[in-house]
């Protein structure tokens, strides 16, 4: 199942931008919708949310993220291969990913390197990995509301872990 928009969204294109095979279309200030045949359900769309209006694949509200806080691909130099391989590097829709020269690597040709700039944590180079040399961070369980409220990812004290406490109450009460 792909990714869903509900009707709390504002319209502000933040998904639109982000979406790595543009499958996400509307018109500014109005509800935007996700093409399910275009959907890979990688969730950067979730990620960048302001209003939290992204279901995800079972249906749970993804988590808005701080900008330095986004989903990122991280490369785990000792198992890359680099020149050997290049399948990350050829998956990327936004050509965030390069060879990069390593003179300490154990590939004479470099190892991969990640633009964050350019990253959009979609985790297609993590899936095409065959090396466990590349994952996303942070790890996608980490991008559900419900499996991780707001209290456990971002610890508040007083009226804030209150008011998440309220919130989880309503939403298990309906």
């Amino acid at each position: 199942m792909a990714y869903k928009i509900i009707e709390t969204c504002i319209g502000c294109t933040a998904c639109v931008k982000k979406c790595p095979t543009d499958a996400i279309s509307g018109v500014r200030n109005e509800l935007h919708i996700i093409n399910p045949v275009l959907c890979i359900d990688c969730g950067a769309c979730g990620a960048v949310c302001p209003p939290e209006s992204i279901l995800d694949d079972i249906g749970d509200v993804c988590r808005t993220f701080p900008r330095r806080e986004l989903p990122l691909a991280k490369i785990i130099e000792v198992n890359c291969i680099g020149s050997g391989c290049e399948l990350c590097i050829a998956v990327c829709p936004f050509d965030a990913l390069s060879l990069q020269d390593a003179p300490n690597s154990h590939d004479f040709f470099g190892i991969s390197v990640v633009d964050p700039k350019r990253c959009t944590g979609c985790r297609l180079c993590e899936q095409s990995c065959g090396w466990s040399a590349i994952y996303i961070d942070p790890p996608r369980e980490m991008l559900k509301k419900r499996v991780y409220p707001e209290e456990i990812l971002t610890p508040k004290k007083g009226r804030g872990v209150t008011a998440a406490r309220e919130r989880q109450a309503e939403t298990a009460a309906t």
